[in-house]
């Protein structure tokens, strides 16, 4: 198991992984949006109601990539960007006996 030098409180690891998820899914959600438009969704628009947007299948598996993509690419490479904002230290990798 990775060590923390300093450890990092719980609640920040928590908070950072969490807005980090939400800022990966909304910006390349929209930047899919923005490529592939409004893809025929599967589930059809609520009665009296209007579909503001719709990802097909395969948009959404896109989109789990880049967001599977975006935490380990980011956390190689010096950690993510609400693990920056925060100032959070890197975790060391365990010693080897």
């Amino acid at each position: 198991m990775a060590t923390y030098d300093p450890p990092q409180p719980m609640w920040k690891r928590n908070v950072a992984g969490i807005l980090d998820f939400f800022l990966a899914a909304i910006v390349f959600g929209y930047v899919l949006t923005l490529i592939f438009g409004n893809e025929p969704s599967t589930l059809p628009a609520p009665p009296g109601g209007h579909q503001i947007f719709g990802f097909g299948t395969r948009t959404s598996l896109v989109l789990v990539v880049l967001i599977i993509a975006y935490f380990v690419v980011l956390g190689r490479t010096g950690g993510t960007v609400f693990q920056r904002l925060f100032g959070m230290k890197r975790a060391k990798p365990p010693a080897k006996p």
